[in-house]
């Protein structure tokens, strides 16, 4: 991290990002539906994530994917990796003003719309980076819904929204990437919820514990995110973390922003005391 001899006053993100007003929220493809799934033994089709891909040759079954832990629709064998996709209509793109991924897996993932990269794990190389059927994870991530936790969320804007949709059939696609072939589970857990822009109605309500995401959307002050994977920060012990954070020094700080101060991996715990 640099060192600057003033003392930082941050501005700290916990995986949150920038949304406008919505009129409601709409679930529209839930980790229970039923999915196309395939356990790769090669390569599968640099087209496997696209809309316009064949899957009738690919399994079918209700999410999520995996194994021991008990949040498994499908049990499957041991694997270093699972691709799935769930088919989803749009009656009216100009409707849909933000989208969240909301994302509860074992070990890391990569998610796609129609082909365009989403989202992905930070156990696995930078974004648009390709991933082989065979890679493993860095380290190893545990899901969180099953002991009562949080997935992990990634927010969509309507702008990406125009370029990654459209009016008709829409794909999400994931693959999901063990730590190993010997680990001890697997989960595969997605969501998708979109926000409405009116009083339309065009899919279910979202999850219980799902959670609009904080209206935050530039600071003059740094920015720092930290992301514990859906793990609570708690006294002891230290819990692993991804950190960033954006200080553009002479101008504001946007959460879309790159990190350019921080970019890494911490450690971290509560100390001291608060009221």
């Amino acid at each position: 991290m640099n060192k600057h001899n003033n003392r930082y006053t941050i501005l700290i993100i916990f995986f949150v990002q920038i949304l406008y007003a919505q009129h409601h929220w709409e679930t529209a493809i839930f980790a229970d539906d039923n999915w196309k799934y395939i356990i790769p033994n090669s390569e599968p089709s640099s087209e496997w994530n696209t809309n316009d891909f064949n899957n009738n040759i690919w399994n079918e079954g209700p999410g999520g994917f995996g194994y021991s832990d008990d949040d498994d629709g499908t049990i499957i064998s041991t694997t270093i990796s699972v691709y799935l996709r769930n088919t989803f209509y749009v009656a009216d793109l100009s409707k849909l003003s933000k989208a969240v991924l909301s994302a509860d897996y074992d070990d890391g993932f990569i998610a796609y719309l129609n082909g365009h990269e989403i989202g992905r794990s930070y156990n696995l190389p930078e974004p648009g980076t390709f991933v082989g059927f065979n890679e493993v994870t860095s380290y190893d991530h545990e899901a969180s819904l099953y002991t009562g936790g949080q997935p992990e969320s990634f927010v969509i804007d309507s702008i990406a929204l125009d370029t990654l949709l459209t009016n008709g059939d829409n794909v999400l696609a994931i693959q999901v990437h063990n730590v190993g072939i010997n680990s001890s589970d697997m989960s595969s857990n997605f969501y998708l919820t979109f926000g409405i822009s009116d009083n339309s109605q065009f899919y279910s309500d979202p999850p219980s514990w799902f959670q609009e995401p904080i209206i935050i959307g530039e600071s003059n002050l740094p920015i720092l995110s930290i992301d514990t994977y859906g793990e609570e920060i708690i006294d002891e012990p230290r819990i692993p973390a991804y950190m960033g954070i954006i200080d553009n020094e002479s101008s504001l700080n946007h959460i879309d922003d790159s990190f350019n101060d921080y970019d890494g991996h911490i450690t971290i715990e509560k100390r001291g005391n608060s009221s």
